[in-house]
């Protein structure tokens, strides 16, 4: 893949979880507090430095 900006091929960071919280996570998910995280890829063009976040899926998990 390249950069957008410089035709530079763009190097791989790394893959990372960002947490998605709701503002009304209802009764349920308040309770068993369920976590839903957005899962992206980080990709960095070494010359001009512009980086790309590809989506890759979500994970949801309860903590009990």
């Amino acid at each position: 893949m390249n950069c957008l900006r410089c035709d530079t091929s763009l190097e791989f960071l790394k893959e990372y979880r960002f947490d998605s919280q709701e503002a009304d996570r209802g009764f349920f998910k308040a309770i068993f507090d369920v976590e839903e995280h957005l899962i992206f890829k980080i990709y960095v063009c070494p010359k001009c430095r512009h980086t790309e976040f590809i989506y890759t899926g979500k994970s949801t998990w309860v903590d009990l």
